[in-house]
């Protein structure tokens, strides 16, 4: 049997994973994904709900019905292990992590069921159902009370833009707070103790045969990441027992990678470990 690959959302760019049953947190914070690309799996999907929770009071208050959808999940627990996610990982979690599913990308076909790297899904947000309940007029109103862009609405008072501002943070790419993350962020990059950690972590790799593309803070963890995967998202469906082939190589690649990050990990984890996972405040 051959399935698609399904990629963690941790190490795109290409923004969160919206689709019909998303919540309306997920479309008004759709700018700050790459943010918090990083982040938690854990802590994402509390500050989710938290928005969500917060967006189902302000409607009640605008004479709306709302109700806290389930959460959406974007990541398996995989995607903690890969890019700058891992950095805050010991070596130890992520020894034990990588020792059996390399990076998480061949394992979601070799063990589909397996919670570590089984492909997320979600349950049919109700709000869709309430929304398409009302008529034109109140569907209208609905939507200026809760800020959907995506649907018509303006996202410049509504509860959705405040309630993700609030947990995931600003959509103003030139407020105080976007400023303050792209200045703590260049501190990190430039910062000289983490750029040769980050040299000496890309020429570890080299020396052990992986192309690394970016020897910059912020780019050299996804290198070797990236060689697995890329080829995948353009190319043929993967079966399992191709999979199951493939994973050794993956395995050897990760903890290659691993063994190599040394310093860079130490440094970024103990003195920049929200810097980093965070990011430039870019959307």
């Amino acid at each position: 049997m051959r399935r698609r690959m399904w990629i963690p959302l941790a190490v795109l760019t290409t923004g969160l994973l919206l689709t019909g049953c998303g919540s309306s947190a997920d479309e008004a914070a759709e700018s700050t994904a790459s943010d918090r690309a990083g982040a938690s799996t854990t802590d994402e999907v509390t500050n989710r709900q938290n928005a969500e929770k917060e967006i189902a009071d302000c409607m009640k208050a605008k004479g709306f019905q709302y109700e806290v959808p389930p959460p959406l999940t974007t990541n398996a627990p995989s995607a903690d292990y890969s890019g700058t996610a891992s950095l805050l990982k010991s070596d130890d979690e992520l020894r034990d992590f990588r020792k059996k599913y390399g990076f998480g990308i061949y394992a979601q076909l070799v063990w589909p069921d397996d919670p570590e790297v089984r492909e997320p899904t979600s349950a049919p947000n109700p709000n869709d159902a309430i929304r398409s309940a009302l008529d034109p007029t109140r569907q209208k109103a609905y939507d200026a009370a809760l800020g959907s862009e995506s649907k018509g609405g303006s996202d410049a008072d509504g509860c959705a833009t405040a309630a993700a501002k609030k947990y995931l943070g600003t959509t103003d790419l030139d407020s105080a707070e976007t400023r303050e993350a792209k200045r703590a962020y260049e501190k990190y990059r430039t910062d000289a103790k983490v750029v040769r950690a980050a040299r000496k972590y890309a020429d570890c790799l080299t020396g052990k045969g992986y192309k690394v593309p970016s020897a910059e803070p912020g780019q050299v963890e996804n290198g070797v990441y990236d060689s697995i995967v890329d080829p995948l998202q353009d190319g043929d469906d993967v079966t399992a027992a191709q999979a199951k082939n493939e994973l050794p190589r993956e395995v050897k690649a990760a903890l290659a990678d691993l063994d190599c990050r040394g310093d860079y990990a130490e440094i970024t984890r103990t003195q920049y470990a929200a810097v980093a996972v965070r990011g430039g405040g870019e959307g």
